[in-house]
């Protein structure tokens, strides 16, 4: 019975430790590892006359649609999304096949 027991909890010791030691792969793809950490976007926050001094002006602007009212500017490689004035949101572009060539 003793036997019995100890092959029990070592059996259970190495089934715990086993499975601790499985882990999840992820892969990104290569242009999307670094792309974002490379660019500096405008933080959630900001006012529109402050992107515009720290960035430039915007290659595109759309006009403020709903309610409330949200914008973009489009420059090259980002978006910045407003509400109203006030940034809240960033996103880099993904690269078109042609930009990986």
């Amino acid at each position: 019975m003793k036997n019995l027991i100890l092959a029990l909890a070592i059996t259970s010791l190495g089934v715990t430790m086993s499975s601790s030691l499985v882990a999840e792969q992820i892969t990104l793809p290569i242009g999307e590892q670094t792309r974002q950490s490379e660019l500096l976007l405008p933080a959630r926050g900001m006012h529109k006359n402050t992107v515009l001094e720290d960035f430039g002006d915007p290659q595109e602007m759309t006009s403020a649609v709903g309610e409330p009212p949200i914008s973009q500017w489009r420059y090259d490689g980002y978006v910045v999304y407003f509400e109203g004035n006030w940034v809240i949101q960033a996103v880099v572009k993904h690269p078109t096949q042609d930009d990986e060539r």
